[in-house]
């Protein structure tokens, strides 16, 4: 504290001890490149990046993946190397030092459980979810389903035919990367909270297997997303849906949107750590939350017409026992209203009758001189 020794006024810088909580980044990509034993690779920012620092064996699926992502919006990712022979979980923890919201495999058709494996470590991160396809070819297509149910995965069908590197031919490839890449444009240009689907896939000239309407529904139906040529639209990503089979879980945004306001919230309320457990930071810890989360709702992240109806935080004393007080815990309850895209836009068509009525007559005006 300021000692004064002389009578007079003093103006004074005072800090309020809350900081405003600022969204974590949800852009970066991280792959996992079968292409030998070596180091993270990045942050890459553009494909010409990669051409830089590829290994000499890169394969295939890999370099078209990355250049699929950069093609499709993607701005910033990493890549972890590893052998053939090495499990891909060793892979996955290469990618914990960076700051990585979707992973993805190019080669997951050729590693065993490698579904499952993903899956897992986004569900232990809770900062990511992973990006699955199918295999090439699945048939019948109507009959497939998942190999994981988990809101931290999403899973796409059919594969993409793409230019090949040195574009003289044309090559399938797995959609993952470009799949990442329409999520951090749809990340940029819309937000987090919109669902990465009806987008087109750019630098795609065709799809591995068409899919009939029938085939799709079905597909939807079991948690797959569907990529579709689309006439005179292109081909889109057509789906936007998790693997799970909780219903509140249902949509990758909705899941996408929780991971960004967790960790923002965390991130952004370190400042709160070993501060006196008293009404005083709980106001402060309070209204941090809710500026954030008044933001998120003016962009357009939450549902409802008014702040009270899009989200609520309680930090006071129905949160927390005196136990938790005496054990250093400050409880703050969190509640928010995800957007959920509107999957299915019905139009209701009547044929109105207007009865006994006589259509309105337009009167004309003299126009005066």
């Amino acid at each position: 504290m300021t000692e004064y020794r002389y009578p007079g006024v003093y103006v004074e810088e005072v800090s309020f001890g809350s900081h405003p909580i600022e969204g974590v980044s949800t852009s970066t990509a991280g792959f996992v490149g079968l292409t030998g034993r070596g180091p993270v690779l990045g942050p890459l920012t553009s494909f010409v990046d990669f051409e830089r620092v590829a290994p000499p064996n890169p394969g295939v699926n890999l370099p078209l993946a990355i250049r699929g992502f950069f093609s499709n919006g993607g701005q910033r990712c990493v890549v972890s190397q590893i052998a053939a022979s090495d499990p891909l979980e060793s892979g996955l923890e290469a990618l914990d030092e960076h700051d990585v919201s979707v992973v993805c495999c190019p080669d997951d058709a050729t590693v065993p459980n490698a579904a499952q494996a993903m899956t897992k470590h986004c569900e232990a991160r809770k900062d990511r979810v992973c990006i699955l396809q199918a295999a090439q070819p699945v048939v019948p297509s109507a009959t497939h389903r998942p190999p994981v149910q988990s809101s931290y995965a999403a899973y796409y069908h059919p594969w993409l035919e793409v230019p090949s590197l040195d574009r003289a031919s044309r090559v399938i490839v797995p959609p993952c990367g470009a799949i990442a890449g329409v999520y951090a444009k749809t990340d940029s240009d819309r937000g987090v909270w919109k669902a990465p689907a009806n987008v087109v896939v750019e630098q795609v000239t065709g799809l591995s297997q068409a899919l009939s309407e029938q085939e799709s529904e079905a597909l939807s139906a079991a948690g797959v997303d569907v990529i579709q040529s689309l006439p005179g639209q292109g081909i889109r990503v057509w789906g936007a849906r998790t693997t799970s089979s909780d219903p509140e879980w249902k949509y990758v945004n909705v899941r996408r949107l929780l991971i960004y306001i967790e960790h923002s919230i965390d991130g952004g309320l370190q400042w709160a750590v070993f501060e006196p457990n008293d009404a005083a930071l709980w106001i402060a810890v309070r209204r941090a939350t809710e500026n954030f989360l008044t933001t998120v709702w003016k962009q357009g992240g939450l549902m409802g017409t008014t702040a009270q109806e899009a989200f609520f935080v309680k930090c006071d004393r129905d949160t927390m026992t005196q136990n938790d007080l005496d054990n250093g815990r400050l409880i703050c309850v969190v509640g928010v209203a995800p957007l959920e895209p509107a999957e299915f836009v019905i139009f209701r068509i009547e044929i109105w009758t207007q009865c006994g009525t006589e259509r309105p007559r337009h009167k004309t005006r003299k126009r005066k001189n």
